[in-house]
């Protein structure tokens, strides 16, 4: 047999061998850091389990601090026989809960990021976590960052309108609703050229064929309306009035060519030349003028070279024998008034123009009776200013008188007389009795030009044969 001390080693060996092996079976894993388990199956056999992390022990060492005791009998005890309360994951970390992860703890885990309310509604990190929680400002992101149920609220949530063409003026035609107003779009829908960035509210309108200010109206520019030269136009006809047609700036002319140039230093008939006979001025020659007609009048009355009209159409009866115009030869009889014209066929001549003369020239002889002139001698004429000259228009008349009288012989006159308009005081006429008291008025539109003459008496006739110069050089 064996000694019994080597038996007894033996056995010592084996019970050695035996506590080895269940300190190998039972041995608590190794705590390498404070997270070093996530279930209890992790901390293997002997009571562990795992506690926030930790493998530990509920009623032994190491202590399970977080754990529940009897947590599926009695609603679970701590181990200082406090009260378990419930913790709720916060992955995100802004101090709300995840309703849907509570954790029935004795102390706040550590190795999750927990809160005491389960009033969060978006918990992941991942998705925004942070900016959703009670009370947390709404984004304009379509979610309920608040967490109170309504999204976006606070936000304007309005109507906005493209601003393609970057003019700060919406297109009326393309609208979006937005949280807040994105970048492009704005808040007026006050754009008529959507694609155009010059044609906005207040712009500056130019002749272009657009609203460029979109008041409603096209090419309605500022320079419509202005004085400008109206191209390939002569005279007054030049002038014009900048217009906006077809989308081009052109001057449109506002006058057109008057019938009579008259004496105003313009070119009113826009022929190229300005205050032009005889519109102007009057005619240099009334004989061999096709635009002067002469007529003569024998009048039923003396009226002594005083009158308060134009003859040629007054109601005054036509005596017998009638007056005779041959040519430019003007002959009669009888001892009351007669009147002969040069009349403008159309139109009026203009006689305002400085220097204007009017040349009376005739030879004029009488085989009528005599009488005594005042001053004392014989004449073949009535004792009155002669020959009178009327200047006749629509505006009135003129009275011209010869001081002192030119026919007042019983021999052939010669009248030779340059007749300034309107006559002067060293001329040797004098504006008459009745004449119109708007001298320059009457002298602007002279329609006709009638001379005055009356025998001294009925017997025998009298020529009045104007010379060629008669008229208004």
């Amino acid at each position: 047999m064996p000694p019994i001390d080597r038996l007894v080693r033996s056995a010592l060996l084996a019970l050695g061998a035996c506590v080895v092996l269940a300190l190998a079976c039972y041995e608590v894993p190794e705590v390498r850091d404070y997270y070093s388990c996530k279930e209890d199956a992790e901390c293997g056999d002997g009571g562990f389990v795992c506690d926030d992390g930790v493998c530990c022990r509920e009623r032994e060492d190491p202590v399970c601090i977080g754990r529940v005791l009897d947590a599926g009998t009695d609603g679970g005890t701590c181990l200082d026989g406090g009260t378990p309360q419930t913790f709720y994951e916060d992955l995100d970390e802004d101090g709300f809960g995840n309703l849907t992860k509570p954790l029935y703890r004795c102390s706040p885990p550590q190795s999750v990021p927990t809160a005491t309310n389960d009033d969060d509604c978006n918990d992941n990190p991942n998705a925004s976590g942070r900016l959703f929680f009670p009370g947390a400002p709404e984004q304009c992101d379509g979610f309920d960052n608040s967490c109170d149920g309504v999204t976006d609220e606070g936000l304007d949530g309005g109507l906005y309108y493209l601003d393609e063409d970057n003019d700060g003026f919406g297109d009326p035609a393309r609208t979006g609703t937005f949280c807040q107003r994105p970048v492009g779009w704005v808040d007026n829908r006050n754009d008529c050229v959507p694609d155009s960035g010059t044609s906005y509210p207040g712009a500056l309108e130019v002749c272009n064929g657009l609203d460029d200010d979109c008041n409603g109206t096209t090419d309605d520019t500022a320079q419509i309306g202005q004085a400008c030269t109206a191209p390939g136009k002569l005279g007054v006809c030049a002038e014009g009035a900048r217009a906006c047609v077809g989308g081009k700036d052109v001057c449109n002319p506002v006058r057109t060519p008057a019938a009579l140039d008259t004496c105003n230093a313009k070119d009113d008939d826009c022929d190229g030349t300005t205050d032009e006979k005889p519109d102007c001025g009057g005619p240099i020659r009334f004989a061999g003028d096709p635009s002067v007609i002469f007529g003569a009048r024998h009048l039923g009355s003396a009226l002594q070279g005083v009158m308060g009209e134009c003859l040629k159409d007054s109601t005054l009866p036509n005596a017998t024998p009638a007056d005779v115009v041959t040519g430019d030869v003007w002959t009669g009889s009888g001892s009351t008034s007669h009147v002969f014209w040069a009349e403008r066929d159309g139109g009026t001549w203009d006689l305002s123009r400085s220097l204007t003369t009017l040349k009376l020239f005739a030879d004029v002889s009488s085989d009528a009776g005599t009488g005594t002139n005042r001053d004392g001698g014989l004449s073949r004429w009535s004792d009155h200013g002669q020959p009178i000259v009327l200047l006749c228009g629509p505006g009135g008349f003129l009275r011209l008188v010869p001081s002192p009288a030119i026919l007042d012989s019983t021999g052939t006159e010669f009248v030779r007389q340059n007749i300034p308009l309107p006559p002067t005081s060293t001329s040797g006429w004098v504006v008459g009795l009745n004449s119109s008291s708007d001298v320059p008025g009457v002298l602007r539109q002279v329609k006709r030009i009638e001379v005055i003459i009356q025998p001294a008496a009925s017997g025998g006739g009298f020529t009045f044969d104007f010379q060629p110069d008669f008229g208004l050089p």
